[in-house]
């Protein structure tokens, strides 16, 4: 009767295991067509609800987020077309944008650990390469709960290092600019495609927002100081000109169409050397205070000194001792 019992238990368990296997290689199937279906050879843009099902697929099973970047990675080491290889990067691209903050994660930890990978070694088209590159940054920034893009490991904002974190936000700010400045296409191009316009279109949406940031964190810039402070400004002032020209550019090729472009403020040479200027004085008022503490330190010592260590000469003293002499008499 006991051996009846367990082998029934056992049975079930298998069962069970079993079943629970066949709804984990279904699922894995379901997210290998859905990423096949987004990568075809075919100029169309990706459709929303094969992206849709990738997202409900994974969030239903995390796991399977390691299983989707190996699609990806394969999807794009196989493919000799440059039109596979860029909706592969754009899908890529868009389940980051569409994804929550575990999805977020999981990836930025395939790519870390080089288990998602962006090989396009055999690819000589600009832009593919430039926008991999772009990716490979993007990687590093999460949508925070406002919807704006904030840079991955930026240092915890407590009071005594809040200027530093926004210093470390900036300065990636004008990498992830950089990025998505080197994806304008040349003039020569033989696309630009639907797929590239959809990929563009993300990418100067979200240059938008991190301009944005940068532009907020260059406001509070001007009450800091120091040579990582001086290097950032120095660097805008190469920077601005570079990303007002790319986005007129952009819009004279009619690249990002329905977009509504930020209007640039460009950083001058005037503007970097008031804060060298400001820099400067910093310093001296700071070794002015340092030089007055230190006058103001050496005169109490001095006074302490000359209070309790008197100085007699030998017929002071006995001038003091007759005296004293005197007064008990």
């Amino acid at each position: 009767m006991l051996v009846t019992a367990k082998s029934k238990l056992w049975a079930a368990l298998g069962s069970s295991k079993a079943r629970h296997g066949g709804r984990k290689k279904k699922l894995l199937v379901r997210i290998q067509v859905a990423v096949a279906k987004c990568t075809g050879h075919g100029d169309v843009p990706i459709e929303d609800r094969y992206v849709d099902e990738i997202l409900f697929l994974v969030s239903n099973a995390p796991v399977s987020a390691a299983f989707l970047s190996r699609r990806i990675s394969a999807r794009l080491a196989a493919t000799r077309d440059p039109v596979v290889a860029l909706k592969t990067l754009l899908l890529l691209h868009r389940l980051l944008r569409g994804g929550d903050r575990r999805f977020e994660r999981d990836i930025g930890t395939l790519w870390s650990s080089g288990e998602l990978e962006m090989d396009l070694s055999w690819c000589s088209h600009s832009f593919l390469v430039s926008y991999s590159s772009f990716l490979g940054d993007r990687m590093g920034w999460i949508i925070n709960h406002a919807g704006m893009l904030e840079p991955i490991g930026a240092p915890q904002s407590h009071e005594e290092e809040e200027a530093e974190s926004i210093l470390h936000m900036i300065s990636r700010c004008q990498v992830f600019l950089d990025r998505a400045m080197d994806c304008l296409p040349h003039e020569e191009t033989p696309w630009p495609s639907q797929v590239m316009q959809s990929a563009l279109d993300i990418i100067l949406r979200e240059s938008f927002r991190v301009y944005r940031s940068f532009c907020d964190g260059l406001a509070i810039l001007g009450k800091s100081s120091g040579d990582l402070a001086l290097g950032i400004l120095k660097e805008a002032c190469i920077q601005t000109p570079r990303l007002h020209e790319f986005y007129e550019n952009c819009k004279r090729r009619n690249l990002g169409k329905i977009l509504d472009f930020p209007s640039v403020r460009i950083i001058t040479i005037d503007q970097v050397s008031s804060m060298r200027q400001h820099q400067n004085e910093v310093q001296e008022n700071n070794v002015e205070e340092s030089e007055a503490s230190r006058s103001r330190f050496l005169w109490k010592l001095e006074t302490k000194i000359s209070q309790v260590w008197v100085a007699f000469d030998e017929e002071d003293s006995t001038t003091c001792v007759s005296s004293a002499g005197e007064s008990r008499g």
